[in-house]
């Protein structure tokens, strides 16, 4: 009986032990910029935010962040839970002043993947 506590107690270990290391996946939003044309935009700056959350709550601190788009235009961000963003790109080349706004919904554990098309203001 002794030896059958000892086996029950060391299976009940082992399986904990291996069903508690899954890490969770983590939110991550992938803002895709690009030009009217649809080329990439390089080094555009790309700020995601929640300016206006539900009225009489604080505003969640981290949400703000900012990133500056790779060779291929995109900008990743990676969040611990899901949210909906604000996305603002703005991007200055010469005397072009380049914008584009859009809203993202990311989702807990997933890419999201979002184009933004930044136009000339």
């Amino acid at each position: 009986m002794r030896n059958f506590s000892k086996i029950i107690f060391t299976i009940s270990l082992i399986s904990v032990m291996f069903f508690s290391c899954n890490k969770e996946k983590d939110t991550i939003g992938i803002i895709r910029v690009v030009y009217s044309n649809g080329n990439p935009m390089v080094n555009a700056k790309v700020v995601l935010d929640q300016l206006n959350g539900a009225p009489g709550t604080d505003p969640i601190s981290g949400l703000r962040k900012e990133s500056t788009t790779d060779a291929r235009g995109e900008a990743t961000f990676t969040y611990t839970y899901e949210a909906i963003l604000d996305v603002n790109v703005t991007k200055t080349s010469g005397n072009n002043n380049y914008v584009g706004n859009n809203v993202i919904r990311l989702l807990r554990g997933e890419t999201t993947i979002l184009e933004v098309e930044a136009l000339i203001q």
